[in-house]
């Protein structure tokens, strides 16, 4: 049974428009719990239509995983992949002009998921400190413009480099008229949790341009309740001169990780199909690896 207590919140910042969603799962029959944030750009449209289809299309996909048999089931992260690319591809359809980046965290019993596309990121508490599971995509960054300028896309700078000069972001859903240079493909940690994990924190980049992983967990560790905690990260945003809108999750891990078996944290693998439309990457023996796949 997973024992996970959350708090959320959403401030509108300095904006004109709140653009921001956010959703939290649970299904306890099948051992999982899901906290996801989206921050919309162009309009709000794409990260209400993500937030509402992205988790439901990977539950579905997943239960009909499961009555297969073992050998012949698709690993969850493939899973998390396919969900990514479907709202992507529904927006895409839809001609949706807004986009969105995303983040998720998913627990499954032990094991856990932690996705992203864009600058939304995910967070943990560790013995150490502080891990981050996710990586930001943004167009400056050699990999993501490669791949970029080899779609035959640009990456021009106003003020910071930018798809074609309009999107500071590498990757999102949605997006339709700067496909295929934006990218719905997400980045996929995997792995168990342990005993060290206290809490995690999913958030858009409204709190991460003005405050450190390591400052956000001290800040949670000082207040303890989840739910005041939220609030407090997005005030405290605000006060270092966040303009942007702002959305905190905060989860409480500490019940559930007391009863795992696990001392630390454990990363799995990482998937990562979006460099170069072809490349992932595995966890390997001797740390992360690299491999190449074919879509």
């Amino acid at each position: 049974m997973i024992h996970i207590t959350w708090g959320t919140s959403e401030q509108i910042g300095w904006r004109s428009h709140m653009e921001d969603a956010h959703a939290v799962y649970q299904d306890a029959h099948r051992d999982f719990f899901a906290a996801e944030v989206y921050d919309g750009h162009g309009g709000r449209r794409a990260a209400e239509v993500a937030s509402s289809m992205l988790t439901p299309h990977f539950m579905h996909a997943w239960a009909s995983e499961l009555e297969k048999p073992l050998a012949k089931r698709m690993r969850v992260c493939e899973i998390l992949r396919e969900a990514y690319l479907a709202v992507d591809a529904h927006l895409v359809e839809a001609s949706e002009e807004s986009g969105t980046t995303a983040a998720h965290f998913y627990v499954l019993g032990d094991e856990f998921l932690a996705a992203n596309a864009g600058d939304t990121r995910v967070v943990i508490g560790t013995t150490d400190g502080v891990q981050v599971l996710t990586k930001d995509h943004r167009p400056g960054f050699p990999e993501e413009k490669d791949r970029i300028e080899g779609l035959g896309g640009q990456v021009i700078s106003y003020g910071m480099p930018r798809v074609q000069g309009v999107l500071s972001v590498s990757r999102a859903l949605g997006d339709a008229f700067l496909k295929p240079y934006v990218s719905g493909e997400p980045r996929i940690v995997e792995g168990y949790l342990g005993k060290e994990n206290d809490y995690a924190v999913v958030a858009c980049d409204g709190l991460w341009d003005v405050m450190s992983p390591e400052e956000v967990i001290t800040v949670v560790r000082y207040t303890t309740d989840p739910v005041r905690a939220a609030q407090d990260l997005s005030q405290r945003a605000l006060d270092q001169g966040s303009t942007d809108n702002i959305t905190v999750i905060v989860l409480d891990l500490r019940r559930h990780a007391k009863g795992l078996k696990r001392a630390y944290m454990e990363i799995a693998g990482i998937t990562d199909y979006g460099l170069n439309g072809k490349r992932g990457e595995i966890q390997g023996e001797d740390g992360v690896t690299e491999t190449m796949r074919e879509v």
